[in-house]
């Protein structure tokens, strides 16, 4: 089992380095304005890997504008240390394919949730499923790594590591920004608002089977999970109740300190929390 941390900007770089984990990740998938800038970011590599640490530099999906900024980024950072690169788009991945480090794809290029409208109701969220041919088309890229949410379906496939995000579940990411419209920011001088939370509850639903939205019925909201908007991004809350022996991340936006200590103290019983 490994535990990493992800971290979106380095300022609780220090706290984190003083906990128990295996690896740091700084980055995220919605933004590129959000990412710190690339000598803060050399300079906290430096930081994590001089403890034994594995680092990762985690990239968001490219747009147009900035698919080319981001892969010079990633290539000038993996030149020095060895880094984990996750990717957020295949675009990335494959101008990244030969880069000599491990490559991840990660949270948003999970598939997409199983959805019937034919069928009766499940569960509010259906796990993606991770099909052999889409991990065909990844290793092509290069990528024998996943980063998935806690209860994705993946097949068990010689070669392959799968790291699962705990108690918060992805669930999209806006080209248009709900958090820089909040503020009425324009990109990059809404950065510094995008760890603010916003939470938010469902009250109307898309019914893909039918194509307009509609209320969701009073009986069936209190099974809606609570939903939080960081950034572009919205993610529910889902506490997960077993790490087992799984990879796993922890998004450190989600946990004051404490809290922190607390939950890595669970995730690794064997450590007390008085020695943390």
């Amino acid at each position: 089992m490994t535990v990493e941390v992800r971290l979106t900007t380095t300022a609780r770089l220090e706290e984190v380095l003083r906990l128990p984990v295996d690896a740091v990740s700084i980055g995220q998938e919605g933004c590129a304005a959000k990412l710190p800038a690339r000598d803060t970011l050399r300079q906290a590599v430096d930081r994590i890997t001089a403890t034994g640490r594995r680092a990762g530099l985690v990239l968001p999906a490219a747009w147009q504008r900035t698919g080319a900024q981001l892969v010079d980024l990633a290539a000038d950072l993996a030149q020095r240390v060895p880094l984990t690169l996750t990717v957020n788009d295949l675009g990335t991945a494959a101008a990244l394919a030969g880069s000599g480090q491990e490559l991840a794809a990660g949270l948003a290029l999970m598939p997409g949730r199983p959805h019937d409208a034919a069928q009766a109701p499940r569960r509010p969220l259906q796990p993606p499923v991770f099909e052999d041919a889409y991990l065909q088309e990844l290793k092509g890229f290069g990528i024998r790594t996943l980063e998935t949410e806690a209860e994705a379906d993946v097949p068990d496939r010689p070669g392959w590591q799968v790291r699962r995000l705990i108690d918060v579940t992805p669930l999209a990411w806006a080209r248009s920004c709900p958090t820089a419209r909040h503020h009425q920011l324009a990109p990059p001088h809404c950065a510094d608002t995008c760890d603010q939370p916003i939470d938010l509850v469902a009250t109307h639903r898309w019914q893909l089977g039918h194509g307009h939205r509609e209320p969701i019925p009073m009986a069936d909201r209190p099974a809606q999970v609570p939903l939080t908007v960081y950034g572009n991004a919205v993610y529910a809350t889902t506490p997960t109740a077993h790490a087992g022996d799984n990879n796993v991340i922890i998004d450190a936006r989600f946990y004051s300190p404490d809290a922190l200590t607390e939950r890595l103290a669970t995730v690794r019983p064997s450590v007390s929390a008085a020695s943390l």
